[in-house]
């Protein structure tokens, strides 16, 4: 802001703002601002509009007041204001003349500027002294003196633009127009400078009515200085032109903007000065009498016909109108997203100025998330944090118990471990609740977060003494000894970092209740202005509901329980809480009502209120069963609902309906019902997943990302917890490829055999859930009458529509949103942890290195390259700084050898460079495995050198996995634009062995591309690279950052951002003002004093930023933090055995006062750090406590191990990578994952060499497996060239892993490769692979099914060569073979497997024989077999087949027909009118259509046997063809006339006989019917008849039993055994007419109880 409030010399006078009439100035302005209305607004878009009729040529008449014509005064100033506006439109304002406005008048004149920044001879151009000027303006004699003032001010603007002036004359004609008083000396009068114009810029507030706001007064201003333009033009002939000074200082009567004190004041001044001035167009037209006209009447004459020049503009020429420039701003220029990637946006801005650590500031939500809490909140969080991680921490220990055995591992247990990167951390490993030590480490630790912002490094590294205490136990005597007693750290740094989030979410809690709290006082009337509102002001909410509500908000434990309440209050008042916003926004919008609105409207609320109990005391019965009681009225609720039929009702059950619907969603509102619904669902809910029908399609195999959740059934959602698979599983469902929904039940009634119920089964599974939390409030809304009372019963209803409609759905997306966020924050985490790992690494070095030291690389990179331009190799000389020194390129780095004429191009150039150069470690990279053959040239070429130069070489593979992610990026190329991709990449891999944190930190967002976790794709990236950076903040923070190099050095600058209080912006901040010329900073104070960062910012960075070379203090190059140097000094003191450093002591040791504060501590650190080892730290930790209460025995600790280490880096020491890893880095090939040498692992490769005993072959990651000649086929082979060529594409089977040489052995053996695919075939699936909750049984039966499937799919594709042969399915023949006669037949595929074929042939009409055949001495799958195989007889080709089994059987069956006893259902003339066609309809050859045709069938042979017998008196039988067995006879019989029902029996026909039974075998039919005589007549002998299907009653259908005891035997269609003691040939005869016919001796039969019985299809 400016200084425009201080004209005066004082700041603003708090005395002059209340607008009193005793005080004058304030008077003054009160006049000035009311003297301005509407009226005047539009007229200054009247004049806009006059000026472009005037532009177009038209004459305008302007309507001018003749009392302000009159006003010569007002005239000259206004002609005064106009001409200085047309200087300022041609000149330039300086910045400096700019700082004399306010920002919104800065903005008004900035728009002029051409958007270009100040010139430095403006910047060093001084400001215009307003202030002085001012002063100089009391009494009389100063108006000159402001004159000149105002001259010099526009001589500094030049000739710019009138209205550009007169802005600048607004800003200060409050104190030029107006008189100062002289009676005190510190008093300004009326409109006097600081105060007018404080009041004019609305600093201060004004109480009186009627006056207007500062931007309104200006806007007045221009209004009136519009209108003053053509007043000027039209009063510029009577007018003088030289500027009147009495128009700016003035007496006591000074012009007012009163309308009539505007007049009245320019007459009385115009009259004592000689009368008005005569001039314009009527003072020239009466030229000669014009002396004889009075004052008065010359007044009314101008009054009357104006002074002639009204319209003397339209005479001039137009003029054109001034370009009008505006200052471009950023947000002119760029795209708003620009801005922000460039954090160039006034947020940005914001957070780089806020004294608060930015992450702070980035995470925050609101201005809740950024306020300091009071001492009351953070005892309330530290409640609430302990609260949430007892709750966390149990059902952690829940999850760490043992699992089920037949689970896979999800991070929670289980047979086979997690893989070390998926060990879910174990956090708050010493929590112990009851603890007090511990509750005092939170409490300290959420104070320090939320009262004086510091970052969890700082805490970690500064304050361990508010979470490592002593441990309890320790007797006092170690300390006396000097020794330090043993410590408890309550806290790692992953604690503080999860009391962190916790403390995020606690302030979200708050921010929620807050808003809640506001909108209680809203509602009881408190900060509503009762004048402006009239709907919903006042005390709107009752004193029951504004204590429930605080009841409900003291007892809140999560923000879901806030937003329960807020959603309550809203539907009571929403009619009231509407009005709020709609008064804001002035707008009308469409009325909406709500429940309660709603309810009175339609009188249900009337209805609701006799319901028996409400809904609010229903949820005080869930809390304090018994508080109410449930009372029934004594009317019916139909009776009730009857009064509110009329206009929104048209019955009484239309009514009542509605009225059961709105108690429904009052219950449904009720927080405490919703809150006990939470709480029983977060206890109780399970999860279960169904796959859908594309799901069963696709996730057929093991290795499927959704195949472990498959099926799940009733899994509890605590068990998701430390897992990604709630993820996982949202992903499937968003891909359609499973169904998940959540349960409170535990019956799981799916059925295995018949996933098409699946829908069905989901919707009865969500109606025994809402049956449930229903069965638990039930006894909540029952009366003491029968449970099946009307009102009962609609309260019940009421209550499961609340609960089923509303209120669980709500639930089930909380508890979904919940897990989902469990599940990433488990991603999260383990994608920072395997980050961690990767940059919590020290440098690569020798062994003659120290820890601390960068090293000189050489990076070796070749493999992968193109070789076509500069070699195929590339070398680059990387120094201690990241900088390129040398770099070049060779084809080779191989010595000679016996089969090379002479060494490679590259080896004398390597071994120039490292003789040349100091190089400490040598790195060689590739991405291909040649650069295996590669290392080891470069080991030798190292290795001599160093034996004949004594150095110490490293040598090393390095990971390249950065720098392909940045060779070719647009930033490489900008840092490194003289050097090609190639060399970027090994320059970048050379800086990651020097400092792998500012390579990957220099990746930014690219990182995220990185493998880290399975599951990173699927989470929010801008979330998770949130996470993810808090690696590099741990790890930069632990080592410390030189924040010179990094200013020299911009390629490793992107670190500096991770450092505690700092981030991107606050970094580019510092490293801009340090970065350009001698700018280093040469001590940590600096940040201080040259103002680069702020107080909270710099106690949380300091101890993190080294300054190197440290001139001024040592203690800047170490971690110490400032606040503790004063410690490191007495510590050194002590350690060096000096009682004062005064300047004796100094004298005598030989050293300088300018030696610096820390000159012992510099003496300590490089000569005797061991002398520190003597210190008591325990006691001097003792007397600190005592004499200033501070602990401080762990900073005492880290100060003496950061001098006696100052450089040590604490990360993890550099280890070369094993060869595991070497073969991971080269091919992307994974060992236990992507090679497997269990037998299961199945590559494809091609033949790049064969041998007589081997092949080699070549994978596509390029590793190559060796193939033994006796792994190539299952039988034997003489050489491998006769089963593989070079360029072959092979398919095999991993046997073995060689790591060393980084080979295979692989096996391409049938049998191996089918063992391999079988084991992935298995019908139980592998244990490690599913879930503990996965529904083994349903996966079995899916498998048994997909393999069934699987062959008849494989059988359909094969060809026989026979002309019967036709790809058919057994249905597709059936209609094949329809339309063409009796005994044709078809050769097809079999669903049995590839070594089975079918035959299919027509035995009558509709029925058809299927025949099953199976092949042997098969070649191969595809081959036909030599010998056919059906049932006990064997055939040697197709044709044998059919001639000697197909046609036999036919011939058989017509031999049937032929006899007498044969009957033909379908053709029995009694049904001639009545054929199948017509009664089943036409064949669809479904199974429905044939058990209709087989209940036809029995009934019209039990219709027949009926009449028959009955026609004759006696048993009768008949045969005819068997439908569920096509090719056999059923025999039936009806022993006598009054039997009821039928018996049958089947006989198989057979080439060349029938059997009857086991053993009943007949050459005819004649024969077989003999023998089924005697078999009846020794079964009726031995009293052991059978029976019927249905124990006598006749059987009309085609399935079933037939009634035995023992469900074996009998029944229509059924299958009687007999067996016979020896095979008889019956003699001929005329086949028998009736049960009496004589026949010849049969064998004796009895009854095979094993028979079975029933339609067989």
């Amino acid at each position: 802001m400016s200084d425009l409030g201080d004209f005066d010399g004082r700041g603003p006078d708090l005395n002059h703002a209340d607008g009193s009439d005793s005080d004058e100035g304030s008077d003054t302005f009160s006049h000035k601002r009311h003297r301005y209305s509407d009226e005047e607004d539009e007229e200054e878009d009247d004049d806009e509009n006059d000026d472009e009729l005037r532009r177009e040529g038209f004459v305008v008449d302007d309507d001018i007041e003749e009392e302000e014509v009159s006003d010569s005064q007002e005239q000259r100033r206004r002609r005064r204001k106009k001409k200085r506006r047309r200087q300022a439109e041609e000149s330039r304002m300086s910045r400096e003349d700019l700082d004399a406005l306010d920002e919104e008048d800065l903005a008004l004149v900035a728009e002029n500027r051409y958007g270009r920044p100040a010139s430095p001879q403006e910047q060093q151009r001084p400001a215009p002294r307003h202030k002085r000027l001012i002063r100089r303006g009391r009494g009389g004699g100063a108006r000159r003196s402001i004159d000149e003032d105002l001259d010099d001010v526009r001589a500094d603007l030049g000739d710019g633009d009138d209205d550009l002036q007169a802005e600048l004359k607004d800003l200060i004609d409050t104190g030029t127009d107006a008189e100062y008083s002289g009676d005190e000396p510190g008093h300004v009068g009326r409109g006097a400078g600081a105060h007018g114009r404080s009041e004019d810029l609305g600093l201060f507030d004004n109480d009186d009515e009627g006056e207007i706001s500062a931007d309104d007064y200006r806007a007045a201003r221009r209004a009136e200085r519009a209108m003053g333009g053509r007043r000027d033009k039209m009063a510029s002939n009577g007018m003088r032109d030289g500027y009147s000074h009495e128009g700016i200082g003035g007496g006591e009567g000074e012009r007012s903007y009163e309308d009539e004190g505007l007049g009245d004041a320019g007459m009385n001044a115009e009259r004592s000065a000689g009368g008005p001035e005569r001039g314009g167009a009527m003072a020239s037209f009466l030229a000669e009498g014009l002396d004889a006209i009075d004052d008065e009447t010359w007044m009314e004459l101008q009054d009357i016909f104006g002074n002639g020049e009204e319209y003397a503009f339209a005479m001039e020429a137009p003029t054109r109108d001034r370009d009008v420039y505006k200052e471009k701003t950023l947000a002119d220029v760029f795209e708003p997203a620009e801005l922000e990637a460039k954090m160039m946006t006034q947020r940005d801005e914001e957070i780089r100025t806020t004294d608060i650590p930015e992450r702070m500031q980035m995470r925050a939500t609101g201005a809740e998330s950024l306020r300091p809490l009071t001492e009351d909140e953070i005892e309330e969080e530290t409640t609430w944090v302990v609260r949430q991680l007892h709750a966390w921490m149990t059902r952690q220990e829940a999850l760490r118990a043992p699992n089920d055995s037949s689970g896979a591992d999800w991070g929670m247990g289980g047979d086979a471990p997690a893989p070390p990167e998926e060990e879910a951390p174990v956090l708050f490993r010493h929590a112990d609740f009851i603890n007090e030590r511990f509750l005092a480490a939170v409490l300290s630790v959420l104070k320090l977060l939320s009262q004086d912002f510091y970052e969890v490094p700082f805490i970690a590294q500064h304050r361990r003494e508010v979470f490592v205490t002593p441990e309890e136990n320790v007797e006092d005597g170690g300390a006396l000894h000097g020794e330090e007693p043993p410590t408890r750290e309550w806290l790692s740094i992953d604690d503080l970092w999860k009391l962190y989030d916790f403390d995020l979410q606690f302030r979200g809690l708050l921010s929620s209740r807050r808003y809640l709290q506001n909108m209680i006082r809203r509602l009881k009337g408190e900060g509503l202005d009762t004048k402006s509102s009239d709907e919903g002001s006042g005390n709107v909410i009752s004193a029951e509901e504004e204590a429930y509500a605080n009841e409900m908000i003291s007892t809140a434990s999560c923000v879901e329980d806030i937003t329960d309440v807020t959603e309550w209050l809203q539907t009571q008042h929403s009619q009231t809480i509407r009005s709020w916003s709609y008064g804001r926004s002035g707008l009308k919008r469409a009325r909406t009502l709500g429940l309660l609105e709603q309810s009175r409207r339609e009188g249900t609320d009337r209805f609701v209120e006799r319901v028996g109990i409400s809904a609010r005391h229903v949820g005080d019965n869930i809390q304090n069963a018994g508080r109410h009681r449930v009372r029934d009225p004594p009317e019916e609720p139909l009776d009730v609902a009857r009064d509110l039929v009329g206009v929104h009702f048209a019955s009484p059950d239309i009514a009542l309906k509605a009225a059961k619907a709105m108690y429904a969603q009052q219950l449904a509102l009720d927080p405490q019902i919703r809150r006990f619904v939470r709480t029983y669902c977060d206890d109780h809910a399970c999860v279960v997943v169904r796959p859908t029908d594309r799901g069963f399609s696709e996730i057929t195999h093991e290795e499927h990302p959704a195949f472990a959740f498959k099926f799940l059934k009733q899994k509890p959602v605590a068990e998701f917890a430390n897992s990604a698979q709630y993820i996982e599983i949202n992903k499937a469902v968003e891909e359609g490829l499973v169904r998940m929904q959540f349960s409170l039940s535990s019956e799981y009634r799916f059925d295995s055999r018949n996933f098409g119920h699946d829908d069905r089964l989901l919707g009865e599974d969500r109606q025994r859930t809402a049956g449930i939390l229903v069965d638990q409030l039930e006894a909540h809304v029952i009366s003491g009458a029968a449970t099946d009372s009307a009102w009962n019963m609609l309260r019940r209803e009421a209550l499961s529509t609340a609960v089923s409609e509303y209120v669980l759905p709500q639930i089930w997306r909380e508890i979904g949103q919940r897990l989902q966020q469990q599940a990433f924050d488990y991603v999260a985490d383990m994608c920072r942890r395997a980050m961690e790992r990767r940059i919590d690494v020290q440098a690569a070095r020798n062994m003659s290195m120290q820890s601390g030291e960068r090293p000189r690389v050489v990076v070796v990179g070749g493999g992968g390259f193109d070789a076509s331009s500069r070699g195929a190799l590339r070398v680059v000389l990387v120094d201690e700084h990241g900088r390129c020194k040398e770099d070049f390129s060779a084809d080779s780095m191989r010595k000679q050898t016996g089969m090379m004429e002479s060494d490679g191009d590259g080896v004398a150039l390597l071994l120039d460079l490292l003789s040349r150069e100091s190089v400490d470690v040598v790195a060689v990279v590739g991405m291909n495995l040649q650069t295996r053959r590669l290392f080891q040239d470069v080991q030798q070429l190292v290795n001599e050198h160093c034996s004949q130069a004594s150095d110490d070489i490293l040598v090393t593979y390095a990971s390249d996995e950065v720098a392909r992610l940045w060779w070719d990026c647009d930033r490489a190329r900008e840092e490194l634009p003289n050097l090609r991709r190639e060399e970027r990449y090994c320059v970048c891999v050379g800086r990651t062995l020097q400092d792998p944190a500012i390579e990957y930190a220099m990746l930014g967002r690219d990182m995220l591309h990185l493998p880290l976790h399975k599951a990173q794709r699927d989470v929010d990236q801008n979330a998770l690279f949130t996470v993810v950076e808090r690696a590099f903040v741990n790890v930069v923070n632990r080592v410390g950052v030189d924040i010179n190099e990094l200013a020299l050095h911009p390629h490793s600058q992107s670190v500096l951002q991770y450092v505690s209080g700092l981030g991107p912006r606050k970094a580019y901040a510092i490293l801009s003002k340090i970065s350009t010329g001698d700018n280093f900073l040469e001590s940590r104070s600096d940040l201080i004093v040259r103002r680069l960062c702020t107080r909270t910012v710099f106690v949380n960075c300091a101890s993190f930023l080294r300054v190197r070379p440290a001139a001024l203090d040592v203690l800047d190059d170490t971690r110490v933090h400032p606040e503790d140097y004063d410690l490191a000094r007495k510590m050194a003191l002590d350690a060096l055995d000096i009682e004062d450093d005064g300047e004796e002591e100094t004298a005598r040791r030989g050293r300088k006062k300018t030696d610096g504060p820390s000159r012992y501590v510099a003496e300590v650190m490089r000569k005797s750090p061991e002398k520190l080892d003597d210190l008591d730290l325990v006691k001097y930790a003792e007397e600190l406590k005592r004499l200033l209460d501070v602990h401080k025995l762990e900073t005492l600790k880290f100060i003496k191990q950061e001098l006696q280490h100052p450089n040590d880096d604490p990360r993890v020491e550099f280890q070369p990578p094993d060869d595991a890893l070497v073969l991971n880095m080269l091919t992307g090939e994974t060992i236990g994952d992507t090679l497997k040498d269990d037998g299961t692992s199945m590559v494809s490769g091609t033949i790049v060499r064969v041998q007589p005993r081997f092949a080699i072959a070549r994978l596509d990651s390029g590793l190559e497996g060796f193939i033994n000649v006796a792994n190539v086929t299952d039988y034997r082979l003489e050489e491998v060239s006769d089963e593989l060529s070079p360029g072959q594409a092979i398919v095999a089977v991993v046997k073995r892993i060689d790591i060393e040489k980084m080979s295979l052995d692989l096996s391409m053996r049938k049998s191996d490769i089918d063992e391999a695919c079988g084991r992935g075939q298995k019908l139980t699936p592998d244990s490690t692979k599913i879930d503990k909750y996965f529904d083994i049984e349903a996966e079995s039966l899916v498998r048994e099914r997909a393999k069934a499937q699987k062959i008849k799919s494989t059988a359909r594709m094969r060809t026989i060569p026979h002309p019967l042969f036709k790809p058919l399915n057994g249905r597709e023949a059936e209609q094949y073979l329809a339309s063409r006669p009796r005994g044709d037949c078809v050769i097809r595929p079999s669903s049995r497997g590839v070594d089975h074929i079918a035959i299919t042939w027509k035995v009558g009409d509709e029925l058809f024989q299927h025949i099953d055949v199976l092949e042997q001495g098969k070649t191969h799958d595809g081959a036909l077999g030599t010998t056919f195989v059906v049932g006990e007889m064997a055939y040697t080709d197709l044709d044998e087949l059919l001639a000697l089994h197909v046609d036999p059987i036919m011939r058989k069956l017509e031999e049937v027909k032929r006899n007498p006893k044969f009957y033909d259902p379908e053709n029995d003339p009694l049904y001639a009118s009545e054929p199948v066609a017509d009664v089943l309809g036409p064949n669809d050859y479904t199974q429905e259509h044939k058990d209709k045709r087989a209940v036809l069938w029995e009934k019209r042979v039990a219709q027949h046997l009926d009449t028959l017998a009955r026609s004759t008196g006696r048993g009768s039988y008949c045969i005819s063809l068997s439908l569920p067995k096509p090719g056999s006879l059923t025999l039936a019989f009806k022993p006598t006339p009054d039997y009821r029902g039928i018996k049958t029996w089947t006989a198989r026909v057979e080439p060349n006989e029938y059997k009857l039974g086991s053993r009943g075998r007949y050459p005819n039919i004649n024969g077989l019917i003999n023998g089924f005589k005697m078999m009846q007549m020794k079964s009726a002998q031995q009293g052991s008849t059978t029976k019927d299907v249905a124990g006598g009653r006749p059987q009309h259908h085609a399935r079933g039993g037939d009634g035995r005891a023992d469900g074996k035997g009998g029944g229509w269609g059924g299958t009687s055994s007999w067996s016979a003691s020896h095979n008889q040939q019956p003699s001929q005869g005329s086949g028998g007419s009736g049960w009496g016919n004589a026949h010849p001796a049969t064998p004796s039969a009895q009854w095979n109880s094993n028979a079975t019985s029933g339609w067989n299809v």
